[in-house]
């Protein structure tokens, strides 16, 4: 009985050049792109801002359009 490979998750169907043609191409930098830091803060002053004036146009809304 032969003893076979377990197959892993991250198994690939290439033989080895094509894979290494693969590795080659991904790990060149041809698709990177520089990025600012990701800064959570200014993401939640955004969002609170964006809500505060949401909530502020439909009180304007209702104070205007809608009956007593």
């Amino acid at each position: 009985m032969s003893q076979k490979k377990p197959e892993t998750p991250f198994a690939t169907k290439l033989n080895e050049g094509d894979q290494q043609r693969v590795d080659d191409f991904t790990s060149s930098g041809i698709n990177r792109t520089e990025r600012k830091p990701f800064r959570p803060w200014v993401l939640i002053m955004w969002l609170t801002l964006t809500i505060i004036l949401l909530g502020a146009t439909a009180r304007i809304i209702g104070l205007f359009y809608l009956p007593y």
